[in-house]
C-alpha cells in the first residue's frame, strides 16, 4: 500500500494537459478502428491510467474505459466511499465502484465491435473472462504498440514534473549523506525516505548492495543490515505519478562529473578511459509499469540509465535520470 501523499496539484499537472493526452490516444483509436480502449491499473501498474487522468491507486485494481467520445470512465473495485477521493485527485468522468469489474465493463461496452486493451496478455482472467462472456461478437485487440506510439515524446508537463521528482530524490540522497555517516541500512533509508515523503513523494523505495565486495545485486532490505566499506544504493521515487531512479556507490570518489562528461560515450557502449566498457541498462515508461527495460530510449522519453562501471578494478553502480532530446540523451538534472 502506498503511504505517501496522493494529491492533484492542477498547477503542476493541468487538466488541459490530461485532456490533450486523452485526445491524442483517441485519435489513434479512431485510426485503428476501435470503439473503446481499456487500460488496467493496480498498485504496481499505475502508469498508463495516471498519465491520462492523474489517478494514482494506493491499493486495489481498476480499469479505465476510454470511449470514442466523452470523458474517460473508471471502474474500480473499491467501495463507493472512496469515489469522492478519486474524483478529487484525478481528472476523469464517471467513477463506478463495483466488485464485478468484468461483468459491469461488459454492460458498459455493449454494442462495441472492436475494443483495444493495453497489454492484453496481462489483463487478469477475473476481468477478461466475464468481460468476454458478457459481450457478443466483440474483438479484443492488443493496443500496446498503439499506446506506446502515442506515449512519446513526453510533453513539457511530464518533463517538468519528472525533473522535480529527480531533484527531490537527489537532494534527499545528498542531504542524508551531508548530515551524518551511516553504519547500517535502516537509519540511512529513514534519512532519505522521511524528507522525501514530507516533500510530497507518494512512494520512495531504497535498495542496497550493502557490501559491494560480497554482492553487487541491489535489493530492498527488510530489517537492518551493516553497511560494508563499499556499498551502493538506489532511490526510486514517485512524484505526481512520475517515477525516477537515482543511485550511487559510496565509499569511494563521487563519479557525477566524470559520468556527465562521458555520458554519450557510456550510453553508446564505448570504452571510456578510466571506466572501461560500461554495462548499461535503460528504462522508460512504456505502458502500465512506471519503468520498463528498453533497448533504446524512445525519442523524447524521460528515462533512467543504470550503469555498472569498473574503476580501478572496483565495481560502481550508478543510476541517473535522463532525457532523450531528438536522439541526444542528456542528464535530466
Amino acid at each position: 500500500m502506498r503511504r505517501g501523499l496522493l494529491s492533484w496539484d492542477e498547477a503542476e499537472v493541468p487538466a488541459a494537459v490530461l485532456d490533450a493526452r486523452v485526445e491524442q490516444l483517441r485519435a489513434a483509436m479512431a485510426e485503428a478502428g476501435l470503439d473503446a480502449m481499456l487500460l488496467y491499473n493496480n498498485f504496481p501498474r499505475p502508469a498508463a491510467v495516471s498519465w491520462l487522468t492523474h489517478f494514482i491507486p494506493y491499493w486495489s485494481q481498476g480499469v479505465l474505459v476510454l470511449p470514442a467520445s466523452g470523458a474517460p470512465e473508471y471502474f474500480v473495485s473499491l467501495s463507493k466511499r472512496v469515489a469522492g477521493w478519486i474524483d478529487e485527485t484525478s481528472h476523469m468522468g464517471e467513477i463506478v465502484s463495483t466488485p464485478r469489474l468484468g461483468a459491469d465493463l461488459a454492460k458498459r461496452l455493449e454494442g462495441s465491435k472492436r475494443i483495444g486493451v493495453l497489454e492484453l496478455n496481462k489483463l487478469p482472467g477475473g476481468i477478461a473472462h466475464p468481460l468476454l462472456s458478457g459481450l457478443s461478437g466483440v474483438e479484443l485487440v492488443d493496443a500496446t504498440d498503439m499506446y506506446r506510439a502515442v506515449r512519446h515524446p513526453a510533453d513539457a508537463t511530464e518533463i517538468a514534473v519528472s525533473r522535480k521528482a529527480a531533484t527531490l530524490a537527489r537532494d534527499c540522497l545528498n542531504g542524508a549523506f551531508e548530515n551524518a555517516a551511516y553504519a547500517q541500512t535502516g537509519p540511512l533509508t529513514a534519512a532519505i525516505e522521511g524528507p522525501a515523503r514530507l516533500a510530497g513523494a507518494e512512494e520512495v523505495i531504497v535498495e542496497f548492495a550493502a557490501d559491494l565486495d560480497q554482492n553487487a545485486a541491489l535489493r530492498r532490505i527488510d530489517g537492518n543490515l551493516d553497511l560494508g566499506a563499499r556499498y551502493a544504493l538506489r532511490v526510486s521515487l514517485a512524484y505526481k505519478g512520475h517515477w525516477i531512479r537515482i543511485g550511487r556507490t559510496d565509499g569511494t570518489e563521487r563519479l557525477d562529473d566524470w559520468i556527465a562528461s562521458s555520458l554519450t560515450a557510456i550510453l553508446d557502449g564505448d570504452t571510456v578511459p578510466g571506466l572501461g566498457a560500461p554495462d548499461v541498462t535503460l528504462e522508460a515508461c512504456m505502458g502500465s509499469a512506471p519503468l520498463t527495460e528498453v533497448q533504446a530510449l524512445p525519442n523524447g522519453a524521460v528515462g533512467v540509465a543504470n550503469l555498472t562501471l569498473s574503476v580501478g578494478g572496483q565495481t560502481h553502480l550508478v543510476s541517473i535520470p535522463v532525457l532523450n532530446e531528438d536522439g541526444t540523451v542528456a542528464l535530466l538534472i
